[in-house]
């Protein structure tokens, strides 16, 4: 029974590779739809680094 619970906890909470990985599935499919419908698909942008960030 510990076996089973240690299986189902596992699936609950993903590891972070797998997480990656379904993210990835996630935006490709999303990108596919979107071109389907010309459509563009909001993404994230990374945050500029603190070297080129000036405070002005």
């Amino acid at each position: 029974m510990a076996q089973t619970a240690k299986t189902q906890h596992s699936r609950l909470t993903p590891s972070p590779k797998e997480l990656q990985k379904a993210l990835e599935q996630s935006a490709k499919q999303a990108q596919r739809l979107a071109d389907a419908f010309g459509l563009v698909v909001p993404s994230i942008k990374p945050k500029p680094s603190s070297s080129t960030h000036t405070a002005g």
